[in-house]
């Protein structure tokens, strides 16, 4: 399970959160850098969390002192701040506190930095130290900081009953440089793509950003989130007419991986070197599949799909094909990025948490010895830090039972 903005905000209204809780959850503040789930604790228990607030992007984490630092409790029956406090001059923080209520609510820690808020993973332990107490924070730019497409889904379904074919979009994206990109007023998003011809009723998806920030004009879908060194999820979905039976996508941003599935035996799709892949089945129903790899920038997939048969409920049809697609994008993604340093290893999803912990320590322990590292070593150094934290906290999510 992960908590995205956009759930963190749906929880915080449910509980009935303070106007300070709220405004720290802002749709266009908001950075989680790692997912947040639920991990419940016997209530009354005495816990503590002792961690660090650091910038990122430097050969060595430099500590923020005077930050503030903020304690959350977010449950379905309240959600408040319990404490706050600013760190030491070595960017220290500690809180004391007990567990009260729902079983199930989370408690995490938050810092602003450069007016962006950042968030511990979820506080499961009794004492929670070292990288789970600490926070990474960046400088943030509004210059043009490059956002990378490791991977895309474009998925074509089959016509409704209502005359028209839903068309959803999935993107990994990637913050490879060493600070945080925000969005410049409401000319300059941090990330932009281009919809196909004719979309209508654009939905932002599951996203690592709030739907606020996901905004549709112009036959574009823009980003106005803050987008922190690392990688993130963003989708959204809208309608175009069932008669139209070709479409023409322009591949704004060069993708690493793409792949197009059509819900059409008789489906094609070409250009950009997007090659056939063979049929596939989710969940019983039918997809032609094609697959490309560095789709370059400016490039044109054309989409032939010329069957016009019904289907019935493209709505909760086209929901289990996204949940069944998470998998199948890690994959694609993990299969390109097996290419990189990274290694096969470290994209493992079954990997268990001590290991993950070790491959953390070692990659620090790395990048401490480098004697003076270029600006491209450290944003590959946060940028696989980032991901080794993610895979840490999924894991750990695995091991309760809660993913």
């Amino acid at each position: 399970m992960r908590l995205t903005p956009a759930l963190f905000v749906a929880l915080v209204l449910v509980a009935g959160a303070s106007p300070v809780s709220a405004q720290q959850a802002a749709p266009n503040t908001v950075i989680a850098p790692s997912p947040l789930g639920a991990h419940p604790g016997a209530v009354g228990e005495a816990r503590s969390v002792r961690g660090r607030v650091v910038r990122g992007g430097f050969s060595v984490a430099r500590p923020v002192s005077s930050a503030w630092v903020v304690l959350h409790r977010v449950g379905t029956d309240r959600a408040a701040p319990l404490d706050s406090m600013r760190t030491d001059v070595a960017g220290r923080y500690a809180f004391a506190y007990r567990t009260s209520g729902d079983a199930k609510a989370l408690y995490f820690v938050s810092s602003t930095f450069g007016g962006i808020a950042y968030f511990t993973p979820p506080l499961k332990d009794r004492a929670v130290t070292g990288d789970d107490a600490e926070l990474i924070v960046f400088d943030t730019t509004g210059a043009p900081v490059p956002i990378r497409v490791r991977a895309r889904h474009l998925v074509v379904s089959a016509p409704d009953s209502t005359k028209t074919r839903t068309v959803v979009e999935i993107f990994e994206l990637s913050n490879d440089s060493s600070v945080t990109r925000v969005a410049v007023g409401d000319s300059v998003p941090v990330w932009e793509s281009v919809l196909l011809d004719g979309a209508r009723d654009m939905q932002a998806g599951q996203a690592d950003f709030s739907s606020d920030a996901i905004r549709f004009s112009g036959g574009r879908v823009r980003l106005f989130a803050p987008f922190a060194p690392g990688l993130k999820q963003l989708s959204y979905s809208y309608v175009v007419p069932a008669g139209t039976k070709d479409f023409s996508l322009l591949v704004a941003s060069r993708a690493d991986v793409m792949e197009v599935l059509i819900e059409d035996p008789l489906g094609r799709a070409e250009g950009g070197g997007v090659v056939a892949a063979g049929p596939t089945t989710v969940n019983g129903r039918s997809f032609a599949r094609f697959l490309g790899q560095d789709v370059r920038a400016n490039a044109v997939v054309r989409v032939h799909a010329p069957t016009g048969g019904a289907a019935s409920d493209t709505q909760v049809r086209m929901l289990i094909i996204v949940a069944a697609l998470g998998t199948a994008l890690l994959v694609g993604l993990a299969r390109y990025m097996m290419r990189r340093p990274l290694g096969s290893a470290e994209m493992g999803g079954g990997v268990d948490v001590e290991s993950l912990r070790a491959r953390l320590a070692a990659l620090d322990l790395a990048f401490a010895n480098l004697q003076s590292p270029s600006a491209e070593q450290r944003a590959d150094h946060w940028q696989k830090r980032a991901h080794l934290k993610k895979q840490l906290t999924d894991a750990l999510a695995r091991e309760q039972g809660l993913a």
